[in-house]
């Protein structure tokens, strides 16, 4: 990919805080079982006070997690939804998570924007020095995303995942600020 078609991509989402009136789109891709196939995390069905629940929390000030939305440019469309979780200021460092729910927005460069977007916010804007995840060992597509935002494989957390009916490879990737801050 050229310099010009990375910034064209880059360009392509924009992050912004979660709405009130996102709430039913999010309900929909919490509940969408073929989604989290993808995800290390855990399906299960949310009812709708559950869920917003989990909006006012994810609008709140929080010390220890940071809930974005990924909209298109131009169309201002919500198409997914990218975190920093389980933030520690001291050692500096927060867990990304994220997920594409519009599956046609799915397989477009957007989560790769996004996920670069919030890693230059992560370490300019709040200062801190490493970003990690946990992604399924068989999602390559993901694997090929993040590595192409510089995150590098840091280890295998074997039969970590219940997938399936069976227990599956989940890989820690990282990146740090490299920058001296």
């Amino acid at each position: 990919m050229t310099k010009d078609a990375i910034a064209q991509s880059a360009r392509s989402v924009y992050l912004r805080a979660l709405e009130s009136s996102d709430l039913d789109r999010v309900q929909v891709w919490h509940n969408d079982h073929a989604l989290y196939e993808t995800l290390a995390g855990t399906f299960r069905y949310v009812s709708r006070s559950v869920e917003e629940e989990w909006l006012r929390a994810a609008q709140s000030a929080s010390h220890q997690h940071i809930n974005l939305a990924i909209c298109l440019t131009g169309t201002d469309k919500h198409i997914g939804n990218i975190y920093l979780r389980e933030i520690d200021w001291v050692a500096r460092r927060a867990e990304l998570h994220i997920f594409i729910g519009d599956a046609d927005q799915r397989g477009h460069g957007y989560g790769r924007a996004a996920v670069r977007q919030l890693i230059e916010y992560a370490f300019r804007d709040l200062g801190l020095h490493r970003i990690y995840l946990l992604v399924l060992a068989g999602n390559l597509p993901a694997i090929r995303s993040y590595t192409a935002c510089g995150m590098i494989q840091e280890g295998i957390l074997r039969g970590h995942a219940f997938k399936g009916g069976k227990f599956v490879d989940v890989i820690v990737m990282g990146i740090c600020d490299e920058t001296g801050t």
